[in-house]
């Protein structure tokens, strides 16, 4: 009798603690889980919303430099990266007139200067009747051929000015001086040469294309030009504050203001060389350059243009917020690892890494991180 009564004893033990292990395993693997579900906090903080502008930085201003005559080029006085002075020697033209422009020019000459012969001895013989008593200065006659005399004198001198020029390359018509020696239009720095020595020129007053020689810019006023995607184009607005990235100094933040935004976009250019293919062509000027740092013309470099802010916001980093029919929520944790809840939520501005919270949370509040939602929501689609 005794011995059965300690079996039953025996086996109740036994019972019990497998039950005891079971709970404690069951206990510790419910821990375990709840402790690895990783959450993030809602928190306070400042908000910018921006636009990106993505181009280059330029001169605002730059000259391009060209010829009054047609030549080739003979010397080069000085050289990209050097900085002049209005008035300073670039180029020299040899001029390189065509057969034909040079008998034309002859031919004009020798003609103004028969016509200009005629007309003095008309205007010689006028003179003499005048002096004689036979005419008055009033004499119609007398007006006409002094006139005439002087057109033709005008005549001659502008013909010889055009051979000299395709002569010798320098001349003086009209009183303006005409030379083979191009000069600096402006003060500044030379940012491109676009001939060498021997290059054929083509002339402004040619028909043709003229020929660019230099391009000159004033590199102390510097602007930022790029293009804004049409989503961004609605949003920013005419003297908005921007910081400027440079890409060869992403360490140098540049501040500025956007000055224009185009109001026709450039998507539609076949032109392959257009630096603005897509989007709309945004400037920002009034860059607050530091002293130390010296930027090159052709600069690549990002703007990221202020559309709106708010400050002392609740925020929310916008990887755990997920959407349904666009209408955004979140999950919180519960004991239940399998069965979060869902929050509605409503947002405001975001800036690509965080998110305005404007009504479903309050501060401090903790959300299901990315990873543990993505978890929750393979298990739900696969049970």
């Amino acid at each position: 009798m005794a011995i059965k009564i300690r079996k039953k004893w025996f086996f109740l033990l036994l019972i019990m603690s497998v039950l005891g292990a079971v709970f404690l395993i069951w206990r510790y693997i419910y821990q375990s889980q709840q402790a690895t579900q990783p959450t993030v906090s809602v928190t306070r903080g400042d908000i910018v919303e921006e636009a990106q502008a993505i181009g280059f930085i330029k001169p605002r201003h730059s000259i391009t430099v060209k010829s009054q005559i047609d030549g080739i080029v003979a010397e080069i006085y000085h050289w990209e990266g050097e900085y002049v002075t209005r008035g300073t020697p670039l180029f020299k033209i040899t001029p390189t007139p065509s057969p034909t422009q040079y008998a034309i020019a002859k031919e004009e000459l020798a003609e103004a200067e028969a016509i200009e012969r005629s007309a003095k001895k008309n205007s010689d013989r006028f003179d003499t009747a005048l002096e004689k008593g036979y005419i008055t200065p009033r004499y119609g006659d007398y007006i006409i051929a002094k006139r005439e005399y002087e057109a033709a004198k005008l005549k001659r001198v502008l013909a010889a000015q055009k051979l000299a020029l395709l002569e010798q390359g320098n001349t003086i018509v009209g009183g303006k001086p005409i030379a083979n020696v191009v000069v600096s239009p402006v003060d500044g720095y030379i940012l491109t040469r676009s001939v060498d020595i021997g290059d054929p020129v083509i002339s402004l007053s040619s028909a043709q294309a003229s020929t660019a020689l230099f391009s000159i810019a004033n590199m102390s006023d510097l602007m930022f030009q790029g293009s804004v995607d049409e989503s961004d184009a609605a949003k920013v607005r005419l003297n908005s504050p921007a910081i400027i990235t440079v890409g060869a100094m992403s360490d140098v933040k540049i501040t500025g203001i956007l000055s224009r935004i185009a109001l026709q976009a450039d998507s539609t250019s076949t032109d392959s060389t257009s630096p603005f293919s897509v989007g709309f062509k945004a400037e920002v000027t009034e860059l607050n350059i530091p002293n130390h740092i010296a930027l090159r013309s052709g600069y690549s470099a990002t703007a990221n243009i202020k559309i709106q802010e708010a400050k002392n916001t609740l925020l929310l980093p916008e990887r755990v917020i997920q959407f349904d029919q666009d209408k955004p929520y979140v999950l919180l944790p519960t004991k239940d690892i399998q069965n979060p809840k869902r929050q509605p939520i409503e947002i405001g501005l975001t800036d690509g890494i965080n998110a305005q919270i404007i009504k479903g949370l309050s501060a401090g509040e903790a959300v299901l991180d990315k990873s543990t939602t993505e978890d929750a929501n393979g298990d739900d689609g696969s049970s």
